[in-house]
């Protein structure tokens, strides 16, 4: 079959196109860095890693949830653990205080050092954590006194929870209500119990202490009640972390196996590319080509 000049001429200007195109998207992976430039490169790749992209939008998301439980449960700490420490003064205190041998001035020193650390506990029990009452659930305040300096719980009780993986939600605040024994019932809770020493103290009245000890001892437990609670759950938000994590590198590894470049693969790739466009060059140079007299025939 005979082949015109034209036809030559259109293959040689396909070929030279198609050699050319190679050249240009061997060069754009290698600018850009990825192998999927557009969802026409690979279709199905290219929506595997939309999938993984997604996943690891999720899981940026848990952790950053992650990280502000964290904060809130290590603020939470900070907190119990003082009170823990002022418990144990006030218990050094109530022992002291039982001695027949200490004068009124002695025991009014004690009483008045009774009342400060009550005090203190009243404004650890009010912390506040990013403007959000840290043991008050979601009302704006924890602990609220009377007149007669009668504290009370004035908090909700509700849960703050924190979402950090996909089928772990964690509630990550303790209650005033649990942690300073208002549930106990009635004259039961520290702050009562505290009041009930300090006078008791300035009276010197010892068979009243002793039973106040029993008290203190089951308010004390209550902090290290709440103290474990805050241990544990920072414990599972640290192995949600950590998870994460891991999930987040398996992510961007499997993602960056479907779209990211192989630079060694790519430069020689590139360069068969231009060796082949340089030889269609060349071949096209040496072919029989129309003249300006077969496009006037």
């Amino acid at each position: 079959m005979r082949v015109s000049t034209i036809s030559t001429y259109l293959t040689t200007s396909q070929s030279l196109g198609g050699a050319l195109e190679r050249v240009q998207n061997a060069q754009a992976q290698i600018a850009s860095g990825k192998v999927l430039t557009r969802w026409s490169d690979d279709a199905s790749a290219a929506a595997a890693a939309e999938r993984y992209r997604a996943q690891e939008s999720d899981w940026t998301s848990y952790q950053r949830s992650g990280t502000d439980a964290q904060s809130w449960l290590g603020a939470a700490d900070g907190a119990l653990q003082s009170m823990s420490s002022i418990l144990s003064r006030v218990k050094e205190l109530t022992v002291s205080a039982t001695s027949g041998a200490l004068t009124g001035s002695s025991r009014t020193a004690i009483a008045d050092e009774v009342d400060q650390l009550r005090t203190e506990l009243k404004d650890l029990g009010n912390t506040t954590h990013l403007g959000r009452s840290l043991f008050g659930g979601f009302a704006a305040t924890a602990l609220t006194s009377a007149s007669d300096g009668t504290v009370t719980f004035a908090g909700d009780g509700g849960n703050v929870q924190r979402q950090v993986s996909p089928t772990t939600t964690l509630t990550v605040n303790v209650s005033a209500k649990d942690v300073f024994g208002f549930n106990a019932g009635p004259g039961q809770d520290l702050f009562s119990t505290l009041t009930t020493l300090s006078t008791a103290v300035r009276a010197g009245d010892s068979p009243g202490l002793a039973n106040i000890q029993t008290a203190l001892a089951s308010r004390q437990a209550d902090v290290l009640h709440a103290l474990g609670t805050v241990g544990s759950t920072t414990n599972r938000v640290d192995n949600a972390y950590a998870s994460g994590s891991v999930a987040l590198q398996d992510l961007a590894s499997r993602r960056s196996n479907l779209e990211d470049v192989d630079l060694a693969s790519a430069v020689l790739t590139l360069n068969q590319a231009q060796a082949g466009y340089t030889a269609a060059l060349g071949a096209a140079s040496r072919a029989n080509l129309p003249s300006l007299a077969d496009f006037l025939k």
